[in-house]
């Protein structure tokens, strides 16, 4: 086992890697900057967070695939109780419930069912013929998959999760070859249902996205988070303000600065080119995990690559369009670069099995 793990090590994805290293350095210079100067607390507590991730991350590097596709509804059962379980007994923080405490740190279910989500369709499609994902009856149990855990996580509420949790869900079903006009079937059922669904959402769901179609009407209330986001982001300019010196960040005017409205915080400081460098380093990954898609044999595997490459791409549009104002605010970070603990280790853990993958065909390659 272990002339194994030496073995994959050798052919260890470098270059991606560091890129995933440059945008948390990136990351950290921001958090040092929003701390006034100090490493304490924000930048240690993401130190420990960066460490405990990169493990997760080297986790999944070694696991076998096989274990992910055995394991993978087992995984999602347990990722439904979990979330279960923070209706019954979650954390309640800033008037939501989605966190499980663990006593040494708390655990948000919803991110790592983000994975299982991703692992049980991928196990489903891939031992399903074209013909039979043609069948309408065949989509029944992984639109099972996608509404069960959008469904508890809505009550939680976490409106952006669940939005998640269907854009990649409905990426993959496209991916598997389900025919177009379903997806248009969807849509329009989903149109229909529009004034149920808001009649759902809680009144400060309702306020955020009134707030995205005219935040002017409530400037020091619900439209205070993103009136202040686009003035940090457009009084950057090109260059930025320069390290340290963002006063929108340093005199507290722009809310959630280290966490949701982090990219926001960087355009200030670094302008539109710190903010065009963060986006390139990002499509660097992003490549590198298609061509992994596109290089992987296994069915259940390139499945499981493109499922995670997308909702890494989902993260990062969401999160730069919310705060740019092009989307309402919701709770959805920046990957590897907001301040957090739940979501760094998840996105490491996945793109960990997008590395294993890569090896994997690398060292089949090598065989051959």
């Amino acid at each position: 086992m272990i002339r194994n793990a030496l073995e994959k090590l050798r052919f260890f994805p470098i270059f991606p890697f560091f890129i995933i290293l440059l945008i948390t350095v990136f990351a950290f210079l921001i958090l040092y900057s929003i701390s006034g100067g100090s490493f304490f607390p924000l930048c240690f507590k993401q130190l420990v967070r960066l460490i405990l991730g990169l493990f997760v991350l080297f986790v999944g590097f070694f696991i076998n695939q096989n274990f992910w596709k055995k394991y993978a509804y087992v995984i999602f059962f347990i990722c439904i109780c979990a979330i279960i379980a923070v209706s019954i007994v979650g954390k309640i923080s800033m008037g939501a419930k989605r966190w499980l405490d663990l006593y040494f740190f708390n655990f948000q279910p919803s991110e790592l069912m983000r994975i299982s989500l991703v692992l049980a369709l991928a196990k489903y499609f891939s031992t399903r013929s074209e013909d039979e994902i043609r069948k309408t009856t065949t989509l029944i149990f992984p639109l099972l998959i996608i509404t069960l855990p959008m469904f508890f996580v809505l009550t939680q509420p976490d409106l952006g999760t669940a939005a998640l949790f269907f854009l990649v869900g409905a990426s993959i079903f496209f991916a598997c070859g389900v025919q177009i006009w379903k997806f248009f079937v969807v849509l329009l059922a989903g149109i229909a249902c529009t004034p149920i669904i808001w009649n759902m959402l809680h009144d400060y769901q309702k306020n955020r996205v009134l707030m995205f179609l005219s935040p002017e009407l409530d400037p020091n209330g619900a439209g205070y988070h993103i009136i202040q986001s686009k003035i940090a982001l457009g009084s950057g300019g090109f260059f930025g303000k320069g390290f340290m010196n963002g006063t929108q960040c340093r005199l507290n005017f722009l809310p959630e600065k280290q966490t949701d409205f982090v990219f926001a915080a960087l355009g200030e400081e670094f302008g539109f080119l710190g903010c065009f460098v963060l986006i390139f380093l990002y499509s660097l990954l992003l490549l590198y995990n298609i061509n992994v898609t596109i290089k992987t044999r296994q069915t259940f595997s390139r499945i499981v690559v493109f499922g995670l490459n997308s909702m890494l791409f989902f993260y990062i549009c969401i999160n730069i369009a919310m705060v740019c104002g092009i989307l309402p605010v919701v709770g959805i970070p920046l990957p590897f670069f907001s301040y957090g603990g739940s979501a760094l280790s998840i996105l490491m853990f996945a793109q960990g099995l997008i590395f294993a993958t890569d090896i994997l065909e690398k060292t089949k390659q090598r065989l051959i």
